[in-house]
């Protein structure tokens, strides 16, 4: 199971070390070795969850362009970042239009709903004596935000592959560009454009447009935790014993699990709007 997260990292290292054309050869092999192995319309995920991904991130992060005194500037991780979160959004409108807009038995389903009775079945399936509070409970956390846990989670595995597989080619030498300084990391404006409007939307609209705007909105937020990361990795790198310091800052975030999220998204925030009072280059494209 913990393997299947590691699906892109292949392709990703073959791509960012050969280039796209060789990225979309792997990503078509592997697809087939899918579909012969298991059939069905299981090559669809995968190429969901895998050969997608992994072909938007080589193709963005290859690019480059030369400067006026002759050095090289290599597409920003920021912009890499923003096209991987248009796409997690793309993905939850994309399921959103999949769905039916009635049930079963013929009665009309918002969105919502309908999310609510596929999570009651399954819990139906895999916790048939799961009590009747634990499961209201349960729907409770899941229901409101499952396609923002879905969409963020396809995005933060892009992210964690991506990183990998530029770290593993670095150090074995097969990198095509230099590893980016992602504590340097600056989002691109349209990402904070589009959380503003998704929580706009959130609070006025009502029924499937309300549910889409704030799971929206959470993953528009991710790049910005992100970032809020980013920054405090830049602090703690600069303080005496950073490597324990930031052992320790981690573990604590860990520990603290998602409500870590709500200060990295504030602190995250916070960076991309003072960006604005200082100096600053073509953004987010400097390599260690």
């Amino acid at each position: 199971m913990l393997l299947s997260y590691l699906a892109p990292l292949p392709l990703m290292m073959v791509g960012l070390s050969r280039g796209t054309g060789a990225a979309l050869v792997a990503g078509l092999a592997a697809t087939a070795a899918v579909a012969l192995a298991a059939g069905g319309i299981s090559p669809l995920p995968y190429v969901v969850t895998a050969v997608l991904p992994s072909l938007v991130v080589v193709r963005q992060a290859l690019l480059w362009r030369s400067n006026a005194d002759g050095s090289v500037e290599w597409y920003p991780p920021g912009l890499v970042l923003g096209w991987l979160t248009g796409l997690s959004v793309l993905l939850i409108m994309v399921g959103a239009l999949l769905v039916p807009d009635r049930s079963d038995s013929g009665e009309a389903m918002g969105l919502e709903a309908w999310v609510g009775d596929v999570i009651a079945r399954t819990l139906g399936v895999l916790a048939p004596n799961l009590k009747g509070e634990e499961r209201q409970t349960f729907l409770g956390w899941w229901v409101p935000l499952f396609p923002a846990m879905v969409a963020g989670s396809w995005l933060m595995m892009t992210v964690i592959n991506a990183v990998v597989a530029q770290g593993l080619l670095t150090r074995l030498g097969h990198n095509r560009r230099p590893r980016p300084t992602y504590r340097e990391l600056e989002l691109p404006t349209v990402l904070a454009l589009m959380l503003a409007a998704s929580l706009g939307v959130g609070f006025v609209a009502e029924g499937d447009l309300r549910y889409l705007a704030r799971n929206v909105a959470v993953v528009t937020l991710i790049p910005f935790v992100l970032l809020g990361l980013a920054g405090m990795h830049g602090w703690v790198a600069r303080r005496p014993n950073a490597r324990m310091l930031l052992v320790v800052t981690y573990g604590v975030l860990f520990l603290a699990s998602a409500w870590a999220i709500i200060p990295m998204a504030g602190l995250g925030v916070a960076r991309f709007l003072t960006r604005f009072r200082r100096p600053t280059d073509s953004g987010g494209g400097k390599e260690e």
